[in-house]
């Protein structure tokens, strides 16, 4: 009976082994079988422009409202003037970020400004008019107190325009930079006083001096026996022809012009 029954059970063995071997073989083909091709990632999105939408120069003026223009004809201001001269196809643009009243803690504060940076950076050009508001804290103080007064004003104003001038150089390593000096609309005061703002004329252009980039404009010898006409009406800001003076001296130091 054994002897019967043995060659059936080889015989179930065997297709049981090569059923076995079978399904084996096609897991394997479904696994591999199709080598499923990696998916195609979307290719990279093409950089985003940050070059200027235009070629054009840029000029800047940063400051008080000698900066911002007031006695000027409307919508004109030192940068426009400047700009006129050297451009007369209107090439140019110009940005005016300067207030009235500003004195040199103010500037530094608009410098750091985060949202000022682009315009900072973007300039070719960059006007400073700063500090005849801090001077001015020198008009009420007796003869007494005025050494110290015009230490302590003015050593405050250098530290306020060295780091303006700090956080410039480095949003804009290369610009030019133009600082504004100051002239005296009161020649009648005390001339002690008036020794005090030569003072202050030397010593922020010794700080321009400092920085190849930074140019002095003077204004006090073109303005100091033409009061009458380089004056607004409020006796102390430039008239339109006043304004206009200091942007064809603005012309004379950049463009070397003599």
């Amino acid at each position: 009976m054994i002897k019967k029954i043995w060659p059936l059970i080889l015989f179930a063995s065997i297709i049981l082994m090569f059923v076995f071997l079978t399904g084996l073989i096609i897991s394997i083909t479904i696994t591999n079988g199709g080598e499923k091709k990696q998916e195609t990632l979307p290719e990279a999105t093409e950089p985003i422009q940050t070059e200027p939408s235009s070629t054009n120069k840029a000029i800047l003026v940063l400051g008080d409202s000698i900066g911002f223009g007031v006695g000027d004809d409307p919508d004109m201001g030192l940068g426009k003037r400047y700009a006129a001269l050297i451009d007369p196809e209107k090439n140019m643009e110009v940005v005016n970020l300067s207030v009235s009243g500003a004195i040199s803690s103010e500037l530094a504060a608009l410098v750091a400004a985060p949202e000022n940076a682009p315009y900072i950076a973007a300039a070719d050009l960059i006007i400073i008019s700063i500090g005849g508001n801090d001077l001015s804290r020198l008009q009420s103080e007796d003869a007494r107190s005025l050494e110290v007064i015009f230490q302590e004003t003015f050593n405050a104003y250098k530290e306020n325009l060295e780091t303006t001038l700090s956080r410039i150089r480095a949003l804009n390593p290369e610009v030019q930079i133009a600082l504004v000096g100051l002239y005296n609309p009161y020649p009648e005061q005390d001339p002690r006083t008036s020794q005090k703002f030569f003072e202050w004329n030397y010593k922020t252009q010794l700080m321009a001096d400092a920085d190849l980039k930074t140019a002095y404009i003077p204004t006090d010898d073109a303005f100091k026996y033409h009061l009458d006409t380089y004056l607004a009406a409020d006796r102390f800001h430039p008239s339109n022809i006043g304004y206009q003076v200091i942007a064809e001296a603005l012309d004379r130091v950049l463009n070397g012009i003599d």
